[in-house]
């Protein structure tokens, strides 16, 4: 006991690998480069970022779950591989309310619901009512099958009473690609994928996802002041396997927030459309719960069944 005791007060002694379980270069590996140098510093060791993507986020989960719970191999990640994977994979090769040891959160960035601009629709009952006027005739784009995007999108479906086709893509920007080209006339995506067509006019934003109005887009109305209960909260946490010692889940959380306090990386994330996020790790903890027991709810009733 008093050995480990004494290796937990003197961590980190060597390099910190964190896993991020989606390729380099998306939206979602942008938070965990921006806070890792400031990380490396307070911690005087260095965080080497490995990106393994792979079964929507579940490949890389699964390595950090299996990984010794020294606290030299993290999971940086955001929601769908720990709250909603679960509801939509079979056989998926970890439990995400054991399997991990919730650290803190990072940020959160807003889901945002666009528009071709051609198409004469200004908000989300205007949409609503295009849709109903032509059955079948429109299609919404996603980032992919079991993303918050193919959620929200058969969520509004479902509450809305309307009829349009999914097209699931590897990402958001291949989404805002075909809303250019016309192929498809709805999507999602976040505001990095999405500012430079709305910048020059290709496209509408019409409402955000999350539950309140986003501190990046405040005059942008959510989608659920039309269609109450619709609401999809994206986030970045940090987490380790089950098991982690006290002491390093206190360290590690302790540099995390002094990270996103950081002012720089707090423009640079603002900059992404990304509001930095602070917290114990009992609050994610209580988080992740709480969105593990809804989609348990939201999923069968959308028809979204484990594949």
């Amino acid at each position: 006991m008093c050995g480990h005791g004494a290796w937990t007060q003197s961590y980190p002694t060597r390099n910190i690998t964190m896993v991020v379980p989606n390729p380099a270069g998306g939206a979602t590996d942008l938070v965990p480069r921006l806070v890792v140098d400031d990380m490396s510093a307070d911690l005087g060791q260095n965080i080497v970022i490995d990106n393994r993507g792979g079964a929507g986020g579940s490949l890389g989960s699964a390595l950090v779950a299996r990984a010794t719970p020294d606290g030299y191999t993290l999971l940086m990640t955001v929601n769908p591989p720990i709250t909603m994977n679960v509801y939509l994979q079979k056989n998926i090769p970890y439990d995400p309310r054991t399997a991990f040891t919730p650290i803190g959160l990072a940020a959160t960035a807003p889901l945002i619901l666009v528009v071709k601009t051609s198409l004469p629709v200004k908000t989300v009952a205007e949409l609503v009512a295009y849709a109903k006027q032509h059955p079948g005739q429109l299609s919404y784009g996603s980032a992919g099958v079991g993303t918050g995007h193919h959620i929200v999108g058969e969520w509004i479906k479902k509450n809305a009473g309307i009829d349009m086709i999914h097209v699931p893509y590897r990402g958001s920007g291949p989404v805002i690609t075909d809303l250019l080209s016309g192929a498809i006339q709805v999507g999602f995506g976040t505001l990095p994928a999405i500012a430079p067509a709305e910048g020059s006019g290709a496209v509408r934003i019409l409402a955000v996802a999350e539950a309140k109005r986003s501190s990046v887009l405040p005059g942008v109305p959510t989608i659920s002041e039309t269609l109450p209960g619709i609401a999809f909260d994206a986030w970045y946490g940090l987490l380790g396997p089950a098991s982690l010692p006290q002491p390093i889940i206190d360290r590690m959380n302790a540099s995390l927030n002094k990270a996103v306090q950081n002012p720089e990386t707090i423009e640079k994330m603002k900059a992404q459309g990304i509001v930095p996020a602070n917290g114990t790790p009992g609050e994610f903890r209580e988080a992740i719960d709480t969105e593990l027991n809804k989609w348990a709810k939201v999923m069968p009733a959308l028809g979204l069944e484990p594949q």
